[in-house]
């Protein structure tokens, strides 16, 4: 079971803290007005909504939901986060009623990791999903929540000017860290049973933009992992529709066109930082991607042109 919402509208969020209760303390019975995520942080939490029960342990997430009534049904010792939110957007949603569920979360990210970092466009859509029920197992992901969580409920306590928004901010940061802890470490199994080829072409995706800057060649992805360079290539292009060099080239210069607006470097610092050695060979790839030279693209960012 999951929740659908837009992340372009902050959550309203009412309470922001962490608590530990003891026995013989049970929660009480009630059906809220809202939404109540809880995190776990140590001991356990005995509750059941509408008549399901819901066991929760450390690391583990869940959202109360404002149709349903719920309460504790056996006291225990536990340490937990609640966060009381309402958004417009949210929306219960059950996996099983989209057809390749797990496969539309990969091809959002997908969509995501090929986006163009200098456009305003949205690449991944408009939608997050959160799971109703979720055990934070990878422990990065869960140490990111842990500070986010922690970092709102500073905020809600000191009560400055405009504090709600931050707190709204951070909680909302939380959620796009759950949705995506969520897609990394539970669509594992639908990977596994996607061709090897598809698999090697979301690694290949990663690597290029997280090393893009690097002296990167075809013999040096031969080695990275382990395959023939132009097999990779051929799959590369089935999958996104470009060559893995071509891809290469799409992200440095978007990076570079970010630094030409943004930095006083010259030309030749840029087009190392993004991975040319050669000045001349970074102005032509930048002119063939762009329509414009470096210098050009320059000047018309000077006067409010630059796109």
């Amino acid at each position: 079971m999951f929740y659908r919402m837009d992340p372009g509208i902050l959550p309203a969020v009412r309470l922001a803290d962490s608590v530990v209760i003891e026995p013989p303390y049970v929660h009480k019975r009630r059906k809220a007005d809202e939404y109540i995520l809880y995190l776990i942080k140590r001991g356990v939490m005995y509750l059941q909504e509408d008549g399901a029960p819901l066991t929760l342990q450390a690391g583990d997430l869940c959202i109360l939901d404002p149709a349903c009534t719920h309460e504790g049904v056996r006291a225990s010792w536990c340490e937990y986060f609640y966060i009381h939110f309402r958004h417009p957007s949210m929306q219960r949603i059950d996996e099983k009623e989209i057809p390749d569920f797990q496969k539309m979360l990969l091809e959002n990210r997908q969509s995501s990791i090929q986006s163009n970092i200098f456009s305003y466009e949205k690449c991944e859509g408009e939608a997050l999903y959160l799971p109703k029920r979720y055990h934070m197992s990878d422990y990065g992901s869960l140490i990111r929540v842990t500070e986010l969580f922690n970092d709102a409920i500073g905020k809600n306590r000191r009560q400055l000017e405009n504090y709600k928004i931050q707190l709204a901010c951070r909680i909302l940061e939380a959620f796009t860290e759950i949705a995506r802890s969520y897609v990394t470490t539970e669509t594992v199994q639908y990977m596994e049973s996607q061709p090897r080829s598809w698999r090697l072409v979301q690694k290949i995706l990663h690597y290029l933009n997280r090393e893009y800057a690097s002296d990167i060649t075809g013999e040096l992805l031969e080695k990275e992992f382990g395959g023939n360079f132009d097999y990779m290539n051929r799959v590369f292009k089935k999958t996104t529709g470009e060559t893995i060099f071509r891809y290469l080239n799409h992200v440095r210069i978007n990076h570079a066109r970010a630094l030409i607006l943004n930095t006083p470097w010259k030309m030749s610092v840029i087009g190392r930082r993004v991975g040319f050695s050669d000045e001349y060979y970074f102005s032509r790839v930048f002119k063939k991607y762009t329509g414009k030279s470096p210098t050009e693209y320059a000047k018309e960012g000077m006067n409010g042109r630059g796109g």
